[in-house]
């Protein structure tokens, strides 16, 4: 069955970012699937910024864009580039006055180009600062979907039904709760014929929970995930990991009991590093 056609009004929000996760997921997702709706959104984002630079948008909306599309020196380079062309195009006069009046700027624009050759590489500057915006899209997009699938790998691997068994090449890794304590000499994981680590986290504190959170970050660069985990023990956490998410260097380990409304309660932090 054919998706339903994604409004303009909601890719102009998609574009400014005014749409929750769930809505951003399922656009960014067509973008990559559906070439039409790729087109679409290119061509909203084109409109949206002429629009900026004919200052057509509302007060909130500029500011949305500003946030998004001129958050660099070399952004509001690129811009003022693009309000400079557009200027000279609208107020040029030796235009021929066969181009109908109801052409857009960008149309009168390709038609000036035509007579002024030599502001061909200004204008090539502009396709290059859209095709920038566009690679920044798809990547941010790529970002996404790869978290989103590390998310659910890592809900399958730690679900009750997985935890019951024992995939194939994995290892435990013992690890004691307190940073500060084992900082210099954190246990080691070698990746090397390893498909899965099992992360075995020591619950020290007093307070029982029926759920934990366990955030893994990288302490290099921050890259992190996070899985909520349905403990099999009181005393004892285990978190599996797929090692293929991990990389060289040094991890951290922040656990937390979840209370009954949500809210999050006692924690311990561990400390490990991945030598390959």
């Amino acid at each position: 069955m054919k998706e339903e056609t994604i409004s303009d009004a909601v890719l102009r929000e998609f574009l400014l970012g005014g749409l929750d996760d769930v809505e951003r997921d399922r656009i960014e997702t067509r973008f990559l699937t559906d070439s039409e709706t790729k087109e679409r959104i290119l061509a909203a984002e084109q409109d949206l910024i002429e629009d900026y630079l004919e200052d057509s948008l509302t007060t909130a909306d500029k500011e949305r864009f500003v946030a998004l599309y001129a958050r660099t020196s070399e952004q509001w380079r690129q811009l003022r580039i693009t309000r400079s062309i557009k200027n000279w195009a609208i107020t040029e006069a030796a235009l021929p006055q066969e181009i109908p009046a109801g052409v857009s700027s960008w149309g009168r624009l390709r038609n000036w180009l035509r007579l002024k050759p030599a502001l061909v590489p200004v204008a090539v500057a502009l396709v290059i600062a859209l095709v920038i915006v566009a690679i920044w899209l798809n990547l941010r997009v790529e970002q996404r979907n790869r978290r989103s699938a590390i998310e659910q790998e890592l809900a399958q691997l730690n679900s009750p039904e997985s935890m019951r068994g024992r995939p194939e090449q994995m290892v435990p890794l013992d690890l004691s709760p307190g940073v500060g304590r084992n900082i210099d000499k954190p246990k080691q994981l070698d990746r090397e014929n390893v498909q899965v680590v099992e992360l075995v986290l020591p619950w020290i504190n007093g307070e029982r929970y029926s759920k934990y959170r366990a955030e893994v970050h990288r302490v290099d660069d921050g890259d992190s995930f996070t899985i909520d985990i349905l403990p099999a023990g009181s005393e004892v956490i285990r978190l599996r990991v797929p090692t293929h998410i991990l990389r060289k260097g040094q991890y951290q380990v922040e656990l937390s009991g979840i209370a009954p409304d949500g809210s999050v309660g006692a924690s311990e932090e561990y400390t490990f590093s991945v030598r390959n």
